[in-house]
C-alpha cells in the first residue's frame, strides 16, 4: 500500500540526504544550497536550518549526537546543533567544501577542498591539515575504527592514521579515483574509477583492480557483515560476492578470498553477480546500515529493493515521478529517504516480517 501525503517542498535537485543516529531526523541538501530537516516524529512540514550561498555539496550528521555538518560551494563548514535548530558553529575555508566524513566516535570531523584534508574538532577547532595531494580530493572516509582517514585523488588513496597513532601509507593507482568505500570490518577498501574497481588489502597494500565497467564506477556499498559490494555500472548492478572462499590450493594470491587474479573474476574464483532489472542509470545505491536490504534507484525514477541472499530479482519495487538522486537508509533499517532530481523528498517505511516478502507505505514530504 503507498500513500501520498505531500511532495515538492524542497527547492531543488537533492544532493545529498542523511539519517540521525535514532532515526528520527531526516535531513536533506539541495543544488540551492537549502539545508532542511524533516521531523519524523511531527507531522509538520520539512524545516529549514539555513543555506550555504550558491549551493551545497554535502552533509552528515554526528554518529551519537544531534549534530549535523554540511558544506558548501560558499565556502563554510558549518555544524548545526539541531537540539536548537540553530547554528553551532561555522568555519569560511575560501574553497568549496567538497565532501565530509566523522569519524566513528564522533571526535573527529574531516572535510576536503581541492587539494586540502582538514581534521576538525567537535567544537569547531581546526586540528589538521594536509596539502600535498596530486590533484583534488574526490573522496574522503575514516576507518570503521575510527584510527585512519582515506583520502583519494591522483595516485590512489592516501591512508594517515590520526590521534595516537600518526602515520601515511599509499595505495598507488595512476588513474584518476573517483570514489571509495571502506569494507565495514577495516580489512580492505574498494575504489571506483572511470572504468574498473580496485580493492586494497590495506594492511599490505595488495592491490586487485577489476576491468569490465561501462561507466565510472560512481556509486557503492558494502553490506555491513563486509560480504557483499554492490556498485553501478549504467543500467546493471554490479554485485561483488566477497564471503570467504576456502581452496585447497595455499598458494594462491593472497586477495582469493576477496578478489581473483583474474581482472574478470570476482572473490574465490567466481564472477561479478549482475542485476539487470533497472531499465535507467543508476544514479543511487545503497545497503541498509545493519541488515541485509540494498535499494537502488535510477534515472526513470525507479527504486528496487533487493535482498541478495535470497533472490537475483527485486523483492520490492517503487515507481516515483522522478529521477532518482540519491537514496538513505534510517539506522533502524524501518525507512528509506528518496531524493529525486525535481527536489521531492520520498520517506519509504517497510514491514518487513520476512525477508522475502515486503510491505511498502510512501511519504513524499
Amino acid at each position: 500500500m503507498e500513500s501520498l501525503i505531500q511532495q515538492g517542498v524542497l527547492d531543488e535537485y537533492i544532493v545529498d540526504l542523511d539519517w540521525s543516529p535514532r532515526s528520527d531526523y531526516l535531513a536533506a541538501i539541495t543544488a540551492n544550497g537549502q539545508v532542511a530537516l524533516k521531523d519524523l516524529k511531527s507531522d509538520d512540514p520539512w524545516g529549514e536550518l539555513g543555506r550555504h550561498k550558491y549551493g551545497a555539496n554535502s552533509m552528515q550528521w554526528h554518529p551519537h549526537n544531534a549534530l549535523l555538518a554540511s558544506g558548501g560551494q560558499d565556502g563554510k563548514l558549518t555544524l548545526w546543533d539541531v537540539s536548537s535548530m540553530s547554528e553551532a558553529w561555522s568555519q569560511d575555508f575560501g574553497g568549496w567544501i567538497d565532501c565530509l566524513s566523522w569519524s566513528s566516535l564522533g571526535q573527529y570531523l574531516a572535510s576536503s577542498s581541492g587539494k586540502n584534508l582538514s581534521v576538525w574538532s567537535v567544537s569547531g577547532k581546526h586540528e589538521e591539515i594536509w596539502s600535498n595531494h596530486k590533484s583534488s580530493i574526490s573522496d574522503i572516509g575514516w576507518s570503521p575504527d575510527g584510527r585512519f582517514i582515506a583520502a583519494t585523488a591522483k595516485g590512489g588513496i592516501t591512508i594517515r592514521g590520526y590521534g595516537h597513532l600518526e602515520t601515511t601509507q599509499l595505495l598507488k593507482w595512476q588513474g584518476c579515483p573517483v570514489k571509495m568505500a571502506w569494507q565495514p570490518n577495516g580489512q580492505h577498501i574498494a575504489m571506483g574509477d572511470e572504468e574498473a574497481i580496485h580493492f586494497f588489502e590495506v594492511e599490505t597494500g595488495m592491490h586487485q583492480p577489476l576491468f569490465g565497467y561501462n561507466s565510472k564506477v560512481s556509486r557503492m556499498s558494502w553490506s555491513f557483515e563486509s560480504r557483499f559490494l554492490a556498485t553501478n555500472d549504467k543500467e546493471n548492478l554490479v554485485i561483488w560476492d566477497c564471503g570467504r572462499q576456502y581452496s585447497a590450493n595455499e598458494e594462491l594470491f593472497p586477495l582469493v578470498d576477496l578478489v581473483s587474479p583474474d581482472s574478470l573474476v570476482g572473490p574465490g574464483g567466481t564472477p561479478p553477480i549482475l542485476l539487470r532489472q533497472h531499465r535507467g542509470e543508476i544514479n543511487a545505491l545503497a545497503f541498509q546500515k545493519k541488515g541485509e536490504l540494498l535499494a537502488s534507484g535510477d534515472e526513470n525514477g525507479e527504486v528496487h529493493i533487493w535482498n541478495l541472499k535470497q533472490s537475483s530479482v527485486p523483492i520490492g519495487s517503487i515507481a516515483l515521478g522522478c529521477p532518482i538522486s540519491k537514496i538513505s537508509w534510517s539506522y533502524d533499517g524501518r525507512c528509506i529517504g528518496i531524493g529525486g532530481k525535481d527536489g521531492t523528498v520520498s520517506i519509504v517505511s517497510f514491514d518487513v516480517t520476512e525477508m522475502s516478502a515486503v510491505s511498502v507505505s510512501r511519504k513524499e514530504v
